[in-house]
């Protein structure tokens, strides 16, 4: 199996793997929510007493949490591994010289162009939600389930192989030097990638920025509780109920146009990407159309979608 195939395989696992969890509402229940939308579960659980031996190991397993800041170790880790998958292909080294032997250089490819771009908006994407994650973060007591922690971390190592990974027949034998870090011959399709990437994520800072500031007014305010949330009135809530999520899916498909390989219409390794950040965050933002639901009522969020326009 070669690396871009164990990519697709990895994501499509975890798409099918969160898609269980969702299934099954003893899973559900325990593991995809977070942060606000824990609050009345806790206060549910505390109520029920489960005798089962299966039910006590869910409670156990479930009960391994991490503290919701260690979303920042998430883009740190974006960061570093494109810094060294950087150093390592631009300069021959390990894993370079060890995919040389196992590449064909007649297997369809990305341009050294496309490599380029795809690498820059991997790292700008990881290092604005870096930024963002430090600057604009609000001191919280939300823990999640290290499950998802985990998930988190495999992800976004997985990506940034796949930035290069359909590219390598192209710079396997390219011999980069400083003048090849001005990028040139792109073409349409990346173009447009990168149109679409650009403002998707100036979409998804927006959102970051309000959300941050919502939940800064509501700390100087003192609204400690669950009850005090109110629903955000930024015009991208017209969009969807959860635009940053939104903005996401459009930012790993911009990668999927701007990745494609020659003869292809998409990169179908960040296309299986694509499918995992639908499918994770979309069971996301069906528990946040409830939870409005439940503190609103059905009116305030009628013929709101859940994520995409249109779609969902």
């Amino acid at each position: 199996m070669d690396a871009a195939t164990l990519l697709r395989a990895i994501y499509l696992a975890a798409a099918a793997l969160v898609l269980v969890v969702f299934a099954l509402p003893q899973l559900r229940s325990r593991f995809l929510d977070y942060g606000a939308r824990t609050s009345d579960q806790r206060e549910e659980k505390k109520l029920e007493r489960q005798g089962d031996v299966f039910s006590i190991l869910l409670d156990y397993v479930a009960r391994i949490t991490v503290p919701h800041s260690w979303f920042t170790s998430f883009y740190a880790v974006s960061v570093t591994c494109s810094l060294y998958w950087l150093s390592d292909l631009g300069f021959g080294g390990p894993v370079h010289r060890t995919m040389i032997s196992r590449t064909s250089s007649q297997t369809p490819s990305m341009t050294v162009s496309q490599v380029q771009v795809a690498w820059l908006a991997m790292f700008v994407q990881g290092s604005r939600r870096l930024y963002e994650s430090i600057a604009l973060a609000i001191p919280s007591q939300s823990r999640m389930w290290v499950g998802h922690w985990a998930l988190g971390i495999l992800f976004y190592i997985c990506t940034s192989i796949a930035v290069w990974v359909e590219g390598f027949p192209a710079i396997q034998n390219y011999t980069f030097s400083l003048k090849h870090f001005v990028i040139s011959g792109i073409r349409l399709r990346t173009f447009l990638g990168t149109l679409i990437f650009i403002l998707a994520s100036g979409l998804q800072h927006d959102c970051h920025a309000y959300l941050a500031a919502l939940k800064a007014s509501k700390k100087g305010e003192h609204a400690a509780s669950a009850s005090q949330y109110r629903l955000p009135d930024h015009p991208a809530w017209n969009l969807s109920l959860t635009p940053h999520y939104f903005a996401e899916c459009l930012i790993y498909l911009s990668l999927a146009i701007i990745a494609a390989p020659r003869g292809s219409v998409l990169n179908w390794t960040f296309v299986s990407a694509l499918i995992f950040v639908v499918i994770n965050l979309g069971v996301t933002a069906y528990r946040t159309k409830e939870w409005y639901e439940q503190k609103f009522g059905d009116q305030a969020v009628y013929r709101r979608v859940r994520m995409i326009p249109l779609i969902y």
